[in-house]
């Protein structure tokens, strides 16, 4: 059989992993909490795997390029096991019966759990099988990769090549959030943020502790609320679920109120401190009609239309809740000088 097509899986296969383990390794604070997010054994995620982990997918990153045969199957062996774990993970968390919403995979993977996560990991099993086929070749891959002939190297670069334009076509974001401030041209090649463009509250609904469904209207009947998108066991959220009574109580006629697609029972059974102060977003149909991830956060004005955000992450909602503070002052609604935490 032609060496030149097995080198490429093996290659791919250690790149996928040195860059999960590197991403790991820059926020180990989301790989904790991919493993409570996904429900990984107690035993586990309060051990030392979450710290390993990242180390073991960067170790066998390089074992998958530098280990000769017969020791090359022993690690593309293993390197197969953990990706049929973390499929067996995924598929499991599809059936939780609501959206897993966590950065399972450090920062690059912020983002719910789908389907499309399943069938991703599928495939990477399929490399691992090939991987595993290409380690029965004698000596490592980087000994068979500096061998290999002209042609060889053509057609890795071509596939390379391929897969970037794939990637550059098809990959990143497809257009902003809603109610994201608009910019426009200023004067030497700058841009100059405008005033926030006010949109309708998009036509949803929650679920109060109560088991009754609030559209968002319903929910602003009183008086503009400040939704926080949290996930119970997020490292990322643990700042913002920890601030959400004192926001609330500090900005006066805005309630702030803790939104997250869970059930009410579990979540408060990781978050009770959120008593009469959470909403469930069944199947996170708001989180997605947003366009953001956990923790995020957006005003609802009283008058039905947006009045803020919506905004993503840990300094981006601290800061929102400052900005609206300082908002709710400078209207004469609150008192000034009377500092709001932002939890930082």
């Amino acid at each position: 059989m032609p060496d030149s097509p097995l080198l490429l899986p093996p290659l791919l296969l250690a790149i996928l992993l040195a860059v999960s383990g590197a991403a790991k390794l820059r926020h180990p604070e989301e790989t904790h909490s991919a493993f409570v997010q996904l429900r990984v054994p107690q035993v586990l995620t309060s051990s030392g795997a979450p710290r390993l982990l990242p180390w073991a997918e960067i170790a066998l990153a390089a074992s998958l390029v530098l280990v000769p045969a017969p020791f090359a199957l022993v690690v593309a062996v293993l390197a197969l096991l953990l990706l049929l774990v973390y499929l067996l993970v995924i598929v499991r968390a599809l059936g939780f019966g609501y959206p897993v919403t966590c950065s399972c995979f450090g920062r690059l993977g912020m983002g719910e759990v789908t389907r499309r996560t399943a069938v991703r990991n599928a495939l990477l099993v399929v490399v691992g099988l090939l991987a595993a086929w290409s380690a029965t070749a004698p000596g490592s891959v980087l000994t068979r990769l500096v061998d290999a002939p002209a042609t060889a190297w053509a057609w890795l670069g071509l596939v390379t090549l391929t897969v970037a334009v794939v990637v550059v076509t098809f990959g990143g974001t497809k257009g902003g959030s809603l109610a994201s401030p608009e910019t426009a041209p200023g004067g030497e090649d700058d841009l100059v943020e405008v005033d926030y463009a006010r949109q309708p509250m998009p036509y949803a609904a929650l679920v109060d502790e109560d088991g009754r469904s609030r559209p968002l209207t319903d929910l602003v009947a009183g008086g503009a609320v400040l939704l926080v998108f949290i996930s119970p066991g997020c490292a990322p959220c643990a700042s913002a679920i920890e601030q959400v009574p004192e926001w609330d109580d500090s900005l006066g006629p805005v309630r702030v109120r803790a939104v997250t697609s869970l059930p009410l029972e579990t979540a408060l059974q990781q978050v009770p401190d959120l008593t009469g102060r959470v909403l469930q977003d069944p199947q996170a149909t708001l989180l997605r009609i947003f366009g953001v991830g956990t923790p995020g956060a957006v005003l609802l004005g009283g008058d039905g239309l947006l009045a803020g955000g919506p905004v993503q992450g840990t300094s981006a909602v601290a800061d929102f809740i400052v900005d609206v503070r300082t908002e709710l002052e400078e209207a004469g609604v609150l008192p000034a000088g009377e500092p709001v935490s932002d939890g930082r």
